[in-house]
């Protein structure tokens, strides 16, 4: 491929030396197309589109483990961390495009992270991660991010290995450039040669052949099974690839020329100032053909004026390269009228740094210790560290091909680190060949004929949304509370002509507890019996799964006709301890008779029926608390309640206090309490049955309800409401449990570390520590993102 792309840099060096360049810049005649032009893609590019990138710690995983992932979110025009994204969902998909799971998942500061749980009936297959948001749902165009993985069941003994290439289903796809084959005329053509998972072969020497088999022209390909050939002077007859693969002649036929039309080919690589740009017909002008090349990046469009000449079928033409915007454009040729001809990408380079070091600083028997420079300054990395020989990690999509190809790309890509890391010419060169094979994301006709419409909004937070089951006479002189302990969170709504009351912008985990009090404008609790229910937590995306349209069969096979090679799994440790209380043996007596032992997980609390005893032991409330297991004390004569086991990362360390089940917002209610009022106490240190609103534990006090013969019942005016599909809870990285870290089924498919938080200091320093396994070396992936949007995605092996 090298040797082939020096004679075509030499050929175009040629034509460039002798060639006068004749092309015209926005004339007076086409100012009023090329305005409408400009207008049509500044509306249809309008609104903020929001790209994520998912760095998952790898890419095959067991039913053992779960999928972690950080999610990086940029604005497709500006290509800077965009700010605005709250709500992200975030789905897995089996390979029949089957809904397995959705997380809801919260986004500070334009970055996200998370974990899916892997269900451990999952059979072993290919399975897809959908990252997307509400306001997605806007657009013509699928602008989801899509990630491909593999989960392996230990259990399914017939899975086969799809890492290997199957060279038994092996296709070849051809592609014109410009997306033009043109008959009576040259043409050149890329070819990318891939097995039926879509994996590359490479291939060396092959030949195309006429119709009478003579070889007209040789191609090879790279790693990726991609390469490119020309074709003089293309005739109505069939032409046709022939190759030697796995030891096996393939022949596969390339399409047939078109009889009319325009094609173009472009080459930007050679020169660093100029792109060269040659027009062909197969047919001779009569007279001179005014030609529109448009150069467009997203709303970012300019116009070049050309004139194939009179009497010709081909003409090049030199432009400068500061006409293009860096990184990728999207090259379109019309006719005078703007109706395309033909259209093709192009990159063109720009300082994308690559400094990255990372050392080793100290190491000790549990941990090893790691310190990095970068070129992202007061960044955002996250980081995958794997053992070195892992096969856990291929095919992964890295952010380059996320922030930089995809946005304009109709098929997702995945090999743009290969094409960025350590730039050059010949790189270039191959990725040039790679964009022939792409097709643009943004059709120019949809762009002319669309008036783009924002029915879907940009999601900030949950919202709930009630309904008050009785009749009030005056709603005006009503109004809803809302409130959570943990969350420390209380606010009010009104009561709408629906009997309704609204909460929005709500950042709650999943499996809150949020409490409801109705109270008149005197401020007067009053019963409450509501229907709630959780909205914006659980939109869905309204277009297909967007997932590669080639599979292997499945009875297919690696290789010439033999069963793959299955890799050795990592064994898990499952370890089942019950801790037992100490239990003494006492004359059986009969226990007072407990009223709320069944409300509220109250059977998972310590149970106390209070007594005269205690009552002539404590006489009131806080310091029975404080003699129970509780911290209780007083500052800047406040009431505090603390637990002496802390569980909580967020929020206060208090206990959630409930009178009657009524939250209490206030602990200074519970001061001069008296026991003599209180029927049962409920302490519940850890908090079971709660969810996030019980991580300091729960005490529930019930009072007295005959207070004297004459009195009434005590009734229950607050309603509690269980949030469920909130916003996923973040959670620590935990591996899974492996029963031997130097095992070869560890070192194939085991997980070393994840680490997601990791920022950058202002000389773009960093540093982070692993655990320690014994290992000689590992694999340690690196991407984040800058505040600018510089990006970052390398791969290190690093020796202890």
């Amino acid at each position: 491929m090298i040797f082939a792309m020096i004679k075509k840099i030499l050929s175009f060096l040629i034509i460039v030396l002798f060639f006068t360049p004749h092309y015209t810049f926005a004339q007076a005649g086409n100012d009023k197309l090329q305005e409408n032009i400009t207008n049509h893609f500044e509306n249809y590019f309008k609104a903020d589109r929001e790209k994520i990138h998912l760095h998952l710690n790898k890419t095959t995983y067991l039913t053992e483990e779960s999928v972690w992932f950080k999610g990086y979110i940029i604005e497709e025009k500006l290509k800077v961390p965009f700010l605005k994204t709250t709500n992200v969902y975030v789905d897995l998909f089996d390979g029949n495009s089957n809904k397995i799971a959705t997380q809801l998942c919260y986004t500070q500061n334009s970055v996200l992270q998370g974990y899916i749980n892997l269900p451990a009936g999952l059979p072993s297959g290919s399975y897809y991660i959908r990252v997307y948001t509400n306001f997605m749902n806007n657009f013509k165009e699928d602008e989801s991010s899509v990630y491909a993985i593999t989960v392996l069941n230990p259990t399914d003994t017939d899975y086969k290995n799809r890492n290997t290439i199957d060279y038994n289903n092996v296709s070849a796809s051809f592609y014109p450039e410009s997306g033009v084959f043109l008959e009576n005329s040259s043409n050149t053509i890329a070819v990318r040669i891939t097995d039926c998972n879509g994996k590359g072969i490479a291939v060396k020497n092959a030949a195309v052949k006429d119709a009478k088999g003579t070889v007209v022209t040789n191609f090879s390909t790279n790693a990726f099974g991609i390469g490119k050939f020309d074709l003089l002077q293309t005739t109505s007859q069939l032409y046709k690839a022939v190759t030697t693969i796995n030891n096996k002649e393939m022949i596969f036929n390339l399409p047939p020329a078109a009889p009319a039309g325009t094609s173009f080919t472009v080459n930007n690589y050679t020169f660093s100032d100029k792109t060269i740009i040659k027009i062909k017909t197969n047919t001779p002008t009569l007279t001179d053909m005014p030609l529109l090349l448009i150069i467009q990046q997203d709303d970012a469009v300019s116009f070049i004026d050309l004139i194939l000449k009179k009497n010709t079928r081909e003409d090049t033409f030199s432009i400068n390269s500061d006409h293009f915007n860096e990184g990728i454009n999207n090259l379109i040729l019309t006719d005078k009228n703007a109706v395309k001809l033909a259209e093709r990408m192009i990159f063109k380079p720009y300082n994308i740094k690559k400094e990255l070091d990372l050392s080793v600083t100290k190491t000790r028997k549990d941990s090893i210790h790691i310190t990095g420079k970068s070129n992202i300054v007061l960044g955002s990395l996250s980081i995958s560290v794997l053992p070195e020989k892992t096969i856990a990690a291929n095919d992964s999509k890295s952010i380059y091909d996320a922030f930089i190809f995809s946005p304009y790309t109709d098929t997702d890509t995945k090999d743009a680190a290969y094409y960025l890391n350590n730039f050059t010419k010949n790189k270039h060169y191959e990725l040039d060949t790679y964009l022939i094979t792409q097709k643009p994301k943004y059709d120019l006709s949809t762009i002319l004929t669309t008036k783009p419409e924002n029915k879907f909004e940009f999601e900030t937070g949950i919202a709930i949304k009630g309904t008050i089951n009785k009749e009030l006479t005056d709603r005006n002189n009503y109004l809803v509370e809302m409130s959570s302990l943990y969350y420390k969170i209380t606010e009010e709504s009104k009561i709408n002509e629906k009997n309704e009351f609204y909460f929005k912008n709500l950042i709650v985990a999943d499996s809150t507890v949020m409490h409801f009090s109705l109270f008149n404008n005197s401020g007067k609790r009053q019963e409450l019996k509501m229907y709630p229910q959780v909205i914006k937590n659980n939109t869905a995306f309204l277009k297909p799964l967007r997932k590669p349209v080639l599979q292997c069969p499945e009875n297919a096979t690696a290789g010439s006709g033999t069963p793959d090679k299955t890799e050795e799994l990592p064994y898990f440790t499952k370890m089942k301890m019950i801790h037992l209380d100490s239990v003494s043996v006492k004359a059986k007596k009969k226990e007072p008779k407990l009223n709320h032992n069944r409300k509220f997980s109250n059977n998972m609390a310590r149970e106390f029926k209070i007594s005269e005893g205690d009552f002539a032991s404590y006489r009131e409330v806080l310091p029975f608390i404080g003699a129970h297991g509780y911290d209780v004390g007083y500052v800047n004569g406040s009431v505090y309640i603390s637990g002496r086991i802390r569980k909580s990362l967020r929020g206060g360390a208090s206990p959630a206090v409930f009178i009657d089940d009524i939250p209490v917002t206030d602990l200074n209610q519970l001061q001069g309490m008296s026991l003599e009022f209180v029927d049962e106490i409920y302490l519940n240190r850890h908090g079971f049955g709660m969810g996030s609103d019980g991580a300091n534990g729960t005490i529930r006090i019930y009072t007295k309800k005959v207070l004297n013969p004459g009195a009434s019942a005590i009734r229950v005016k607050s309603q509690q409401f269980l949030i469920t599909n909130g916003f996923q809870a973040p959670k620590s990285f935990k591996n899974p449990g492996y029963s031997d870290y130097n095992s070869p089924g560890f070192y194939n498919y085991g997980t070393i570390y994840w680490l997601p938080e990791v920022e950058t200091d202002e000389d773009g320093a960093f540093r982070f520590s692993i655990p320690n396994y014994s290992q000689q070396s590992v694999k340690i992936k690196i991407e984040g993102i800058g505040t600018n949007g510089e990006l970052i995605s390398e791969e290190k092996t690093i020796a202890f």
